[in-house]
């Protein structure tokens, strides 16, 4: 019979390899990380392995105590002493007013001069500047700054292997500091602009993928000329000019126009919707749509394969017909009722050989919206699946009521029927 071993009181873990141990601690938020530092003597410094450093202090409240502030700056400090041979593969700061604008500025240089890979600052700082460095990064691949400052792009700005970069809540005070900034970042395939000023947009990059201009401030042009760009979604009012061009790689586009005043932005979307022509994939809101019918001429969208009209507010665009029939690849639609108003006499050809799925939302159970759901029945001749999505006031004998009248055999013989 085998001798039992007893094995009391015996601290396997701690017995493991540091890099194993560092391992481990990379699972944990920087301040669990730090708190091992009492276990034992051989704890103690482990937290200083763990390459991903994570720091925030939420100053929402007023009652916050100056010491708590303090307390937050010192444990800052005290990792990145520790981390003085150590390189940084992500750092995140999120801070407000409070916080020392000088300890900032030193952590964010600390992190760069040893080789952070992945940077993001959530700071609110007044008259606060970033530090030289950091635009001559050559580690950086990701780049995350949401403050609320004026960002003077220096000439020398130079991000080699940077690939993500988002920008929030910026003032750009020159006209060309987009441009150089974005020309700076060679290898650069993501980039988001959220909620920034400035009077000049200037995109022109080769290997951009990614693109997105949200609820930003364009006093003066938009352009972009990117060959690689697959994504672009632009939320927020008509900028003054566009340019759009070579733009043959793109997959999808999400447009969400928020202006009203169509008369005077006839030319200006005509630009837009022309570079963007290309889709496959288009989703827009109920005013880009508006928009998009002021065109002159309306532009033509030969690769479109997909078409989402999403109504916001309820703002409905009356007429979908000429969209319909100018894209006559279209594979799937998905639509709010109210969108289709009149119904094409001559069946577009995308309906009677294209159409595979339908999606039609805010279905009620009057007459309108019946027709416009047989409509499609009677003429897709390829539709495979029709998903009608009621109000939410419709008892479940409604839809059933709905389903039975749908029920009657289609142009499709493939066609399933789903009505939630």
């Amino acid at each position: 019979m085998a001798t039992q071993v007893k094995m009391e009181n015996v601290d396997r873990i701690s017995n493991l390899p540091d890099s194993i141990l560092g391992y481990i601690l990379s699972f944990l938020s920087t301040k669990e990380a730090v708190a091992t530092s009492i276990l034992s003597s051989k704890w103690r410094y482990l937290f200083a392995l763990v390459s991903n450093l994570d720091f925030e202090l939420d100053e929402s409240s007023q009652m916050l105590k100056i010491s708590t502030i303090k307390s937050f700056m010192c444990f800052v400090d005290r990792v990145l002493f520790f981390h003085n041979t150590a390189n940084i593969n992500a750092f995140r700061l999120r801070c407000g007013k409070r916080v020392d604008s000088d300890r900032v500025y030193g952590w964010i240089s600390a992190a760069i001069w040893r080789g952070v890979k992945h940077l993001g600052l959530s700071i609110s700082l007044d008259n606060f500047t970033l530090p030289g460095v950091l635009f001559t990064c050559t580690t950086l691949i990701t780049l995350k700054l949401e403050t609320n400052l004026v960002l003077n792009v220096p000439k020398d700005v130079c991000l080699p292997n940077l690939k993500i970069l988002h920008l929030k809540s910026i003032m750009f005070p020159n006209d060309d500091s987009v441009e150089s900034l974005v020309s700076s970042c060679i290898s650069l395939v993501e980039l988001i602009i959220c909620n920034c000023s400035t009077k000049k947009c200037n995109i022109s990059h080769n290997s951009l993928k990614v693109l997105e201009i949200i609820r930003s401030v364009l006093y003066g042009s938009l352009v972009i000329d990117t060959p690689a760009l697959a994504y672009f979604n632009y939320t927020y009012s008509v900028a003054r000019e566009y340019s759009l061009k070579n733009l043959q790689s793109l997959i999808r586009a999400d447009i969400a126009f928020l202006d009203i005043r169509f008369d005077s932005h006839q030319t200006k979307v005509t630009a837009f919707f022309e570079g963007i022509s290309n889709v496959n994939i288009l989703v827009l809101s109920s005013t880009s749509l508006k928009l998009l019918k002021c065109c002159e001429p309306l532009p033509i969208f030969p690769k479109l394969l997909h078409l989402n009209l999403y109504c916001d507010h309820h703002n409905f665009e009356r007429g979908v017909a000429n969209l319909l029939t100018d894209s006559g690849r279209l594979q799937s639609l998905f639509f709010y009722q109210e969108a289709l108003t009149n119904l094409p006499e001559r069946v577009p050809h995308c309906i009677l050989y294209q159409l595979k799925v339908i999606e039609i939302s805010g279905f009620t159970t009057n007459k309108d919206c019946i027709g416009k759901a047989k409509y499609f029945l009677e003429n897709a001749t390829v539709l495979m699946k029709l998903i009608i999505r009621t109000v939410p006031f419709l008892s479940e004998e409604q839809k059933s009521r709905i389903y039975q009248q749908l029920a009657s055999p289609s142009k499709s013989k493939q066609c399933c029927i789903l009505v939630v």
